[in-house]
């Protein structure tokens, strides 16, 4: 089972992905965490803020930054143990995935295509593997993108959220101001989480 939490920049939706994680928990709660933080402040002081939003909720932490990293870990993964996994985000892990630094310091932009079907392969398999697969996701398709290399990094968010929705068949749910709104339930699960209320 997969389940999608899409939203704009602070929204809410990773509070929400990681309550609703909290309440389809079996043995083992794992989060994956994918901002590689570069020493820089604001991404420091955003992972210290995630981390104390985790504080409580019993999660195993694991850092992975690229489908292919994400890949590889998967093939580690017990599929007796199916553990509930929260990825949080998607749209970082794309982007760290789409754009490799050299030992020089020198970027260099991967096709759309081989980033999508590395992290397809990964999110397949980990879905196989799992009782529940939760995904956080940005949504960043109301603005016009500023140059190329953006506009084709959101075509590849774009393509890769339809091809999970597609393909894995994930529950969507769209978060606004921390309100969560029901796109697509294929279980009930997230129509009982919303109603309990408290989110």
């Amino acid at each position: 089972m997969v389940t999608l939490f899409i939203g704009g920049s602070r929204s809410g939706k990773s509070r929400l992905a990681e309550r609703y994680a909290a309440t389809r928990r079996k043995d083992r709660l794992l989060y994956v965490a994918t901002l590689r933080h570069g020493g820089e402040r604001e991404n420091l002081e955003r992972i210290k803020r995630h981390r104390a939003m985790r504080a409580g909720r019993s999660f195993e932490t694991i850092e992975l930054y690229t489908p292919d990293e994400l890949d590889r870990w998967c093939d580690e993964i017990d599929g007796e143990d199916r553990p509930v996994v929260l990825l949080d985000c998607l749209g970082i892990m794309l982007s760290q995935g789409k754009y490799s630094e050299s030992d020089g310091g020198q970027w260099t932009e991967i096709e759309n295509r081989v980033v999508e079907s590395a992290t397809m392969g990964a999110l397949k398999k980990l879905a196989q593997k799992t009782e529940e697969l939760i995904i956080v996701a940005p949504d960043i398709f109301k603005a016009k993108a500023p140059d190329p290399s953006t506009d084709r990094y959101m075509q590849l968010l774009g393509q890769v959220l339809q091809s999970i929705v597609e393909t894995l068949e994930a529950s969507v749910v769209e978060v606004i101001a921390g309100i969560p709104i029901i796109r697509r339930d294929r279980t009930g699960a997230l129509t009982r989480f919303v109603d309990q209320g408290d989110n």
